[in-house]
């Protein structure tokens, strides 16, 4: 598993040649921070890549699991009404029936 280092803003400016081979080769990540808050991310272009088509897929699948879930909502909907028409066809076969 690749390591996540921390330094400041300015090691990183002054080291920036070393630390984009090193992220290149080792797949290891920089987080930059400045005034001791994280800022940013140095990462290798493959690990960019590759979290970026997770981010990509996941928000594809939750979309799609969104709609599907609006779709089950309205279906339940839709059961609702056809169960309260069957009991009101019932109903009104049971009366017919009655002298």
């Amino acid at each position: 598993m690749a390591k996540e280092r921390v330094m400041t803003f300015v090691q990183a400016r002054s080291r920036l040649s070393e630390i984009v081979d090193r992220v290149a080769e080792s797949g290891d990540a920089y987080v930059v921070s400045k005034r001791q808050k994280p800022r940013a991310v140095i990462i290798g272009i493959d690990r960019y890549r590759q979290l970026s088509g997770t981010a990509r897929y996941l928000k594809k699948v939750g979309g799609r699991r969104i709609i599907n879930l609006e779709g089950i909502a309205t279906a339940v909907g839709d059961i609702d009404e056809t169960i309260r028409e069957l009991r009101k066809s019932r109903i009104a076969a049971v009366i017919k029936k009655l002298p």
